[in-house]
């Protein structure tokens, strides 16, 4: 086969442009010039997104502790048992060093963190990526939900970090950690989101409705932010899990940003109410409606006029799932409402003579109506204000606390063996004087399972746990 001349000039010369063009190139240039382009994926885009909305928390608590006036002397057992006491009254002042991690999530440098990393501060220092150390006020805190809101103390504009959609979250999509573990500031760890609407149970509390990840978190981390491939928050990182091995948690935004909205409007989380009682699903009932799912719990009662009455759930409906948690028992269904606050807007999913249908509920307030018919028939006891006049009639030696008026008969209390004339001094380790305060300490504990109170019988106190 013979080319024409015309096309086997065109090709000679072609290639002598190629070769010379590639000759004057350095082939490392071209192969790090490939490198480059292929370093950059997507998780190193999306730390460069979320680097500057990243803060380093160092906090600083003051610790007096008992000195040693005998310098080696003090920790004989000798020396002890003639001077004992005596080490109490000599203390020296010492500091000690807390880190954590932050997420800003206002220009004017709001910072949000966990409970843990500054609860004990006497002083907090906030380091951004730069390396510029600022002073930091914490403005708010909720101990339940191991939440805190900074803020950093500079007339500046921060960098903010994008929010997600925490709802939606896939398990096995990508997962990327930032925080000051051990002190190495700004560390990435990544992983996939391994679980949804984990809980996990310390030695305090427990907590509900955690991402779980394969990303490292480690102590430092907590307060940092969990990102997914788009360098959005998803969560916020907490290392409170001391047995967790190659495994983290994480906060989900949604429930973090409700929370935190609450805590910068009224300086507490106010938990949110829809106005009904929900109660376990026997299979008897669930087959009687012709219901075959493996989720889901009854509506035992709703109340007239509240936000579940007003978005058309009625007694004996099935509910299956609040937003995207499917429900499996009344604490679970507790737990889903825990994670939002009045004013938000919930989506629950409803069985009822073979349909499902969404709700479209917005929680209100807990009306105290309410929380007097807790008092007075779950925990089953009526209480007055203390006085002079009640104190003297029940032998007591100050008028301090509520007193017991009446049990109802067949209650906890009366099971417990709770009797008129009892005071009741505290609420969750709260004092009580008015009973308001009453009302106001199981309003923010309304989604525990239970509370421990303090009533005096007497000269002689008793702690005491009622289940709500």
């Amino acid at each position: 086969m013979h080319w024409p001349n015309k096309w086997m000039t065109s090709c000679i010369v072609c290639c002598i442009i190629v070769v010379y063009f590639f000759g004057m190139m350095n082939p490392k240039d071209v192969l790090c010039g490939a490198g480059e382009f292929n370093r950059r994926t997507l998780i190193v885009q999306a730390v460069e997104k979320a680097k500057d909305a990243v803060v380093s928390i160092s906090t600083y608590e003051q610790v007096y502790e008992r000195a040693n006036p005998f310098g080696p002397f003090g920790p004989d057992p000798f020396f002890e048992r003639f001077f004992d006491g005596m080490y109490d009254k000599f203390q020296q002042e010492t500091v000690r060093t807390h880190l954590g991690s932050g997420v800003i999530i206002n220009k004017q440098g709001i910072v949000v963190t966990n409970w843990h990393v500054v609860r004990k501060a006497s002083s907090i220092t906030v380091t951004t990526s730069d390396e510029k150390e600022y002073a930091a006020t914490l403005v708010a805190a909720d101990h339940k939900s191991d939440l805190a809101i900074l803020k950093i103390n500079a007339a500046e504009t921060f960098t903010v970090l994008p929010v997600a959609d925490s709802d939606n979250l896939l398990i096995g999509e990508p997962a990327i950690a930032i925080g000051n573990p051990f002190g190495l500031s700004h560390t990435v760890t990544t992983g996939v989101v391994s679980a949804l609407h984990r809980s996990i149970k310390t030695d305090s509390q427990t907590y509900e409705d955690f991402i779980q990840t394969d990303a490292s978190i480690n102590p430092g981390n907590s307060g940092g932010p969990l990102l997914n491939i788009n360098g959005e928050l998803i969560g916020i990182n907490t290392a409170i899990y001391s047995e967790a091995q190659g495994i983290g948690f994480a906060i989900p935004v949604n429930t973090a940003m409700r929370i935190v909205n609450d805590l910068l409007r009224y300086g507490e989380v106010r938990p949110a109410w829809i106005g009904l009682i929900a109660g376990p699903l026997a299979r008897g009932f669930a087959a009687q409606h012709g219901y075959e799912g493996n989720a889901g719990v009854r509506v035992e009662e709703v109340f007239p006029e509240s936000p579940a009455a007003i978005g058309g759930i009625k007694p004996n409906d099935i509910i299956i799932s609040v937003g995207d948690q499917r429900l499996k028992s009344p604490t679970a269904y507790k737990r889903a409402l825990a994670r939002y606050t009045p004013g938000s807007t919930m989506k629950i999913e409803v069985f009822r003579d073979g349909t499902r249908f969404i709700a479209t509920i917005i929680p209100t307030e807990i009306p105290l109506r309410y929380v007097e018919r807790i008092v007075k028939e779950d925990i089953g006891i009526e209480v007055i204000r203390n006085n002079a006049q009640l104190a003297r009639q029940y032998g007591l030696h100050n008028a301090a606390g509520l007193v017991i008026k009446q049990v109802t008969s067949g209650s906890q209390a009366a099971r417990i063996g709770i009797k008129p004339g009892d005071i009741l001094l505290q609420v969750q380790g709260i004092r009580i004087d008015e009973v308001r305060d009453l009302y106001e300490q199981i309003l923010k504990n309304i989604y525990q399972e239970s509370i421990v109170v303090l009533v005096q019988r007497g000269m002689y106190g008793y702690y005491i746990t009622f289940e709500l």
